[in-house]
């Protein structure tokens, strides 16, 4: 399995598994910049490519640190992709200190994303960095 259906059967599975994960993409750092790799949920987003510190995915990216957003309404630096849209988390790929991509979901509930959310992505993180990252 190369590393591109990894990550594709990763983010899908958690599509399928979790009932509130509405969209679930993988960015990747590339050139300086997020680009949209593997993905799962109803549509595509418009946002293929991402400024690092832009948005909340870029935001993440910059501080490698996860967001958690509650309402995406009350953000203004939120770059929206889909209209039902109304809480999101993202989770960086961290390689050593260095932020490699990142794990985005969108939930079509309101302050969707708790505690148990970012402990379960951060460690699925850091399995796909492991399987799909490591040189």
């Amino acid at each position: 399995m190369s590393p591109e259906e990894g990550l594709q059967a990763v983010v899908s599975l958690l599509r399928k598994r979790v009932a509130h994960y509405d969209w679930v993409g993988v960015y990747l750092v590339q050139d300086g910049k997020l680009k949209l790799g593997p993905w799962d949920g109803p549509e595509a987003t418009e946002h293929t490519e991402i400024d690092i510190g832009a948005g909340i995915c870029g935001l993440a990216a910059q501080t490698r640190e996860t967001v958690i957003v509650d309402d995406v309404n009350q953000r203004p630096e939120y770059l929206a992709c889909f209209i039902n849209t109304q809480s999101e988390i993202v989770v960086p790929l961290m390689r050593g200190g260095e932020c490699v991509g990142e794990i985005d979901i969108d939930s079509d509930q309101a302050a969707a994303f708790g505690a148990e959310d970012q402990a379960f992505l951060e460690r699925v993180a850091a399995m796909m960095v492991a399987a799909y990252f490591e040189d």
